[in-house]
């Protein structure tokens, strides 16, 4: 079986000035998540995608990075589902 791909856009910022946690946009899903560091914060955007994946049908990704300013930063990020998927006991067909 091949490794299904997908590659969504996201803003990532701080919070804060006095905090290390990074806030994740999610604009192909209107959803947020949380990082408690700018690597942890990537992790979770992809945990966002992956799990949306295991319940729901994606949406299809647009093909442009949001406006950004200040301390804000924008960029693809790429998750492998079927990696995913298998790793949290979804089979192929989309079963548990």
């Amino acid at each position: 079986m091949q490794d299904q791909f997908v590659v969504y856009p996201i803003k990532i910022k701080p919070t804060g000035e006095n905090s290390s946690n990074y806030l994740v946009y999610l604009p192909d899903f209107q959803g947020y998540t949380l990082g408690e560091d700018y690597d942890n914060a990537l992790f979770m955007a992809r945990d966002y995608i992956g799990t949306r994946s295991l319940f729901n049908k994606l949406p299809p990704a647009i093909k442009h990075l949001p406006l950004v300013g200040g301390s804000e930063t924008a960029l693809f990020i790429k998750v492998n589902i079927t990696s995913f998927r298998l790793q949290h006991g979804v089979r192929a067909n989309g079963h548990l």
